[in-house]
Protein backbone atom coordinates (compact mmCIF):
# COMPACT_ATOMS: atom_id res chain seq x y z
CA UNK A 1 0.00 0.00 0.00
CA UNK A 2 1.11 2.97 -1.01
CA UNK A 3 1.09 6.24 1.21
CA UNK A 4 0.91 9.57 -0.93
CA UNK A 5 0.96 13.01 -0.25
CA UNK A 6 -2.55 14.73 1.26
CA UNK A 7 -1.55 18.00 1.11
CA UNK A 8 -4.23 18.25 -1.67
CA UNK A 9 -6.97 16.89 0.49
CA UNK A 10 -6.09 19.26 3.15
CA UNK A 11 -6.41 22.24 0.85
CA UNK A 12 -10.31 21.06 -0.22
CA UNK A 13 -10.65 20.66 3.34
CA UNK A 14 -9.77 23.87 4.52
CA UNK A 15 -11.49 25.64 1.42
CA UNK A 16 -14.71 24.14 2.38
CA UNK A 17 -14.80 25.23 5.71
CA UNK A 18 -13.96 28.54 4.71
CA UNK A 19 -16.36 28.29 1.72
CA UNK A 20 -19.16 27.04 4.67
CA UNK A 21 -18.19 30.12 6.49
CA UNK A 22 -18.79 32.12 4.29
CA UNK A 23 -22.24 30.75 2.77
CA UNK A 24 -23.57 30.61 7.04
CA UNK A 25 -22.32 34.25 7.63
CA UNK A 26 -24.84 35.49 10.36
CA UNK A 27 -26.59 32.23 10.59
CA UNK A 28 -26.06 28.98 13.28
CA UNK A 29 -23.87 26.44 12.03
CA UNK A 30 -23.17 22.94 12.24
CA UNK A 31 -20.06 20.69 13.22
CA UNK A 32 -17.16 22.51 13.79
CA UNK A 33 -19.39 25.61 15.44
CA UNK A 34 -16.89 28.13 13.38
CA UNK A 35 -13.80 27.23 15.17
CA UNK A 36 -10.90 28.34 13.07
CA UNK A 37 -7.58 27.14 13.00
CA UNK A 38 -6.24 29.69 15.45
CA UNK A 39 -9.02 28.44 17.84
CA UNK A 40 -7.95 24.75 17.67
CA UNK A 41 -4.52 25.25 18.14
CA UNK A 42 -5.01 27.54 21.39
CA UNK A 43 -7.55 25.37 22.84
CA UNK A 44 -10.54 27.94 22.88
CA UNK A 45 -13.26 25.35 21.22
CA UNK A 46 -16.49 26.59 20.47
CA UNK A 47 -19.74 24.62 20.13
CA UNK A 48 -22.15 24.33 17.43
CA UNK A 49 -23.44 27.71 17.82
CA UNK A 50 -19.85 29.18 18.03
CA UNK A 51 -20.23 29.88 21.63
CA UNK A 52 -16.40 29.21 23.33
CA UNK A 53 -16.88 26.79 26.34
CA UNK A 54 -20.13 25.46 25.51
CA UNK A 55 -18.24 22.27 24.51
CA UNK A 56 -19.33 18.97 26.66
CA UNK A 57 -17.50 16.49 24.85
CA UNK A 58 -15.54 13.87 27.31
CA UNK A 59 -16.47 16.23 30.29
CA UNK A 60 -18.52 15.66 33.46
CA UNK A 61 -18.17 19.30 34.95
CA UNK A 62 -21.35 20.45 33.70
CA UNK A 63 -23.35 18.67 35.81
CA UNK A 64 -23.54 20.85 39.21
CA UNK A 65 -25.02 23.45 40.65
CA UNK A 66 -23.53 26.98 40.27
CA UNK A 67 -24.60 30.05 41.46
CA UNK A 68 -27.33 31.78 38.37
CA UNK A 69 -28.69 35.64 38.28
CA UNK A 70 -32.10 35.61 40.61
CA UNK A 71 -32.99 37.42 37.35
CA UNK A 72 -32.65 33.75 35.38
CA UNK A 73 -33.90 31.99 38.18
CA UNK A 74 -36.90 33.91 37.89
CA UNK A 75 -37.28 33.30 34.39
CA UNK A 76 -37.25 29.86 35.26
CA UNK A 77 -39.80 30.39 37.49
CA UNK A 78 -42.28 32.33 35.57
CA UNK A 79 -41.79 29.82 32.50
CA UNK A 80 -43.19 26.85 34.92
CA UNK A 81 -46.00 28.86 36.36
CA UNK A 82 -46.98 29.49 32.39
CA UNK A 83 -46.51 25.68 31.74
CA UNK A 84 -49.00 24.91 34.23
CA UNK A 85 -51.73 27.53 33.99
CA UNK A 86 -51.93 27.25 30.13
CA UNK A 87 -50.54 24.01 29.53
CA UNK A 88 -51.91 22.02 32.75
CA UNK A 89 -48.05 21.29 33.42
CA UNK A 90 -46.53 20.33 29.87
CA UNK A 91 -44.42 23.00 27.63
CA UNK A 92 -46.97 23.28 25.14
CA UNK A 93 -46.18 23.47 21.39
CA UNK A 94 -45.62 27.24 20.81
CA UNK A 95 -42.35 27.36 18.99
CA UNK A 96 -42.36 31.03 19.93
CA UNK A 97 -42.72 31.00 22.90
CA UNK A 98 -40.35 27.98 23.94
CA UNK A 99 -37.49 29.88 21.21
CA UNK A 100 -37.67 33.19 23.63
CA UNK A 101 -36.91 31.22 27.05
CA UNK A 102 -34.11 29.52 25.44
CA UNK A 103 -32.85 32.66 23.64
CA UNK A 104 -32.97 34.54 26.95
CA UNK A 105 -30.91 31.70 28.55
CA UNK A 106 -28.27 31.18 25.22
CA UNK A 107 -27.67 35.17 25.92
CA UNK A 108 -27.67 34.79 29.83
CA UNK A 109 -25.27 31.95 29.32
CA UNK A 110 -23.02 33.95 27.26
CA UNK A 111 -22.05 36.26 29.86
CA UNK A 112 -20.61 33.67 32.30
CA UNK A 113 -17.05 33.38 32.49
CA UNK A 114 -15.65 30.14 31.37
CA UNK A 115 -15.82 28.27 34.41
CA UNK A 116 -19.67 28.29 34.78
CA UNK A 117 -20.74 28.89 31.64
CA UNK A 118 -21.38 24.70 30.59
CA UNK A 119 -22.78 24.25 34.26
CA UNK A 120 -25.41 27.31 34.40
CA UNK A 121 -27.82 25.75 31.86
CA UNK A 122 -27.53 22.54 34.04
CA UNK A 123 -28.37 24.73 36.93
CA UNK A 124 -31.14 26.23 35.58
CA UNK A 125 -32.89 23.11 34.23
CA UNK A 126 -32.38 21.40 37.40
CA UNK A 127 -34.40 24.33 39.27
CA UNK A 128 -37.07 24.14 36.20
CA UNK A 129 -37.25 20.20 37.70
CA UNK A 130 -37.40 21.38 40.70
CA UNK A 131 -40.24 23.45 40.87
CA UNK A 132 -42.23 21.82 38.38
CA UNK A 133 -42.02 18.46 40.58
CA UNK A 134 -43.30 20.39 43.68
CA UNK A 135 -46.56 22.15 41.39
CA UNK A 136 -47.23 18.54 40.34
CA UNK A 137 -46.95 17.13 44.04
CA UNK A 138 -49.39 20.31 45.11
CA UNK A 139 -51.71 19.98 42.54
CA UNK A 140 -51.87 16.33 43.28
CA UNK A 141 -52.88 16.82 46.68
CA UNK A 142 -55.39 19.10 45.53
CA UNK A 143 -57.11 16.86 42.95
CA UNK A 144 -55.56 12.83 42.63
CA UNK A 145 -56.78 11.95 39.31
CA UNK A 146 -54.91 14.97 37.75
CA UNK A 147 -52.46 14.06 35.07
CA UNK A 148 -50.21 16.05 33.20
CA UNK A 149 -51.95 17.90 30.09
CA UNK A 150 -54.95 17.85 31.65
CA UNK A 151 -56.45 21.60 32.63
CA UNK A 152 -55.83 22.67 36.56
CA UNK A 153 -58.59 24.79 38.20
CA UNK A 154 -56.73 28.68 38.03
CA UNK A 155 -58.05 28.69 42.10
CA UNK A 156 -55.78 25.90 42.33
CA UNK A 157 -52.72 27.15 40.71
CA UNK A 158 -53.47 31.04 41.92
CA UNK A 159 -53.06 29.20 45.62
CA UNK A 160 -49.90 26.83 45.08
CA UNK A 161 -48.23 29.86 43.20
CA UNK A 162 -49.22 32.76 45.77
CA UNK A 163 -46.68 34.46 47.51
CA UNK A 164 -42.60 33.17 47.40
CA UNK A 165 -42.74 30.60 49.00
CA UNK A 166 -42.55 27.66 46.14
CA UNK A 167 -40.00 29.73 44.69
CA UNK A 168 -37.56 30.52 47.75
CA UNK A 169 -38.17 26.37 49.10
CA UNK A 170 -37.36 25.41 45.28
CA UNK A 171 -34.12 27.37 44.85
CA UNK A 172 -33.21 25.88 48.41
CA UNK A 173 -33.80 22.31 48.09
CA UNK A 174 -31.66 23.04 44.55
CA UNK A 175 -28.47 24.63 46.34
CA UNK A 176 -29.36 21.88 49.05
CA UNK A 177 -29.17 19.16 46.87
CA UNK A 178 -25.76 20.54 44.91
CA UNK A 179 -23.96 19.64 47.71
CA UNK A 180 -20.97 17.82 45.82
CA UNK A 181 -19.69 20.29 43.14
CA UNK A 182 -21.74 23.39 44.40
CA UNK A 183 -19.59 26.18 43.08
CA UNK A 184 -21.20 29.28 45.14
CA UNK A 185 -18.55 31.77 43.68
CA UNK A 186 -19.50 31.73 40.19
Amino acid sequence: MRIGNNSQGIWQLLSRVSENRANTKGAKRSGAGGNTIADLLSGHFKNSYGVEGMEITGKTDWKRIVNVSDEMKQHVYEDVNKEFYKYGGMSGNNTAETDAYYDKIHSYVKTLDLKTRRAAPWTLNQLHLEIAGRVTQAVKAKDPAWTAGKPISHDVLDEIFAGDTLYQDSVNALYAKGGKGLDMKA
